[in-house]
């Protein structure tokens, strides 16, 4: 009996003890503050660069605020849906989004330093050193972060999903000269590599390269390994050149400025280390989907071409200067295009990349 009136004595105490550690987990559960955030990109989420922020961009956003315990993000993502491929970033600037997943291309004449990876083809394939140099230059050169804010953004990272683009024939290459007078699908500035081969260059979307090729509207389409396979290429493109023309820097992601001003700064620490993280996965996720495209184009009975180096060094040369008009363009905007130019060269060169040409030396 002694020992009962103990332990009952022992229970009265711990109970109102329990009671009130629980009623204090439940203040401190209440007092978290939720923060809605809404994530818009014009491509659905089995698109690479979509798919690897929902795979690695939020859950790190989520670990670091809930080891805080103080913020939670409640995450809309109408990826696809609220907008076209390449409105994401009018819909961050005018407020529609809280956070884009930008495609920089297609913003050339207002964000038009992110094509530096597209005016300097032949110099390397490394996309995470593509990647971080860029992020690293926005370090040293703020005034690239300030383009942002003129369009009520917000900077968070650079990052890109192709470690090089390929020539995909529909007929073989037997060395450069093959190439004149063929029609090469493409997007944008890669168009002018084939401009010095004397090929016909047709713009399309990668959507359209299939029926071009199947058509015969066009011989060939520029192309990274990753979309030969994901988008049945090798059905009507059985020969690959693999002339290793470079990684380019393709993705950014923003905020919009007021929404990103209203954010508590534990928040805004968190996005911008899951930034980085995001940045970081998609790259390495490239490079293997990159390697284990080429070995499936192969089983798939495609046949690549090997150029060499001198093939390599030759198509370089062929290329018209467009480092050259990308530093007139971007300095007439007040950036020092010719000192951007030299530091992501220096990068590379530094890194011991097998460069065909020192764009920032003509």
């Amino acid at each position: 009996m002694p020992c009962s009136r103990v332990d009952n004595r022992r229970r009265r105490r711990f109970l109102p003890a329990l009671s009130l550690a629980l009623l204090l987990a439940g203040v401190a559960a209440s007092a978290q503050q939720t923060v809605p955030l809404t994530v818009v990109s014009g491509y659905p989420p089995t698109a690479l660069w979509v798919e690897t922020f929902l795979t690695h961009f939020i859950p790190e956003a989520d670990r670091l605020l809930a080891a805080g315990g103080r913020y939670e993000i409640d995450w809309n993502t109408p990826l696809g849906s609220l907008t076209r491929p390449g409105g994401a970033f009018e819909a961050v600037q005018y407020g529609v989004a809280d956070v884009g997943i930008i495609t920089t291309p297609f913003h050339a004449d207002k964000i038009p330093f992110y094509n530096i990876g597209y005016v300097t083809p032949f110099v390397t394939t490394d996309i995470g050193l593509v990647v971080r140099t860029v992020s690293g230059l926005h370090d040293r050169y703020p005034a690239l972060r300030d383009v942002w804010r003129d369009y009520r953004q917000v900077y968070l990272v650079a990052a890109g999903l192709v470690d090089t683009y390929q020539a995909l024939m529909s007929r073989p290459i037997g060395g450069l000269g093959d190439f004149r007078g063929l029609k090469m699908s493409g997007v944008g500035m890669n168009l002018l590599y084939f401009e010095g081969l004397d090929a016909v260059a047709v713009s399309a979307g990668l959507v359209d390269f299939y029926t071009n090729l199947s058509t015969g509207l066009t011989d060939g389409a520029i192309v990274w390994p990753e979309a030969i396979i994901s988008y049945k290429l090798y059905e009507v493109g059985p020969y690959l050149v693999d002339a290793r023309l470079g990684a380019v820097n393709s993705v950014a992601l923003s905020a919009n400025e007021r929404t990103w001003e209203r954010l508590p700064g534990e928040v805004r620490r968190a996005l911008l280390a899951a930034a980085v993280v995001y940045r970081d996965a998609l790259a390495l996720e490239t490079v293997r989907r990159s390697e284990q495209a080429m070995a499936s184009f192969q089983a798939l009975g495609g046949t690549i071409v090997a150029l060499s180096d001198d093939q390599r060094r030759a198509w370089a040369a062929s290329v018209p200067d467009l480092a050259g008009a990308w530093v007139a363009d971007i300095e007439r905007r007040g950036l020092p295009g010719r000192e951007l130019l030299s530091a992501y060269m220096d990068t590379m060169r530094d890194n011991g990349q097998p460069i065909m040409r020192h764009w920032d030396r003509e």
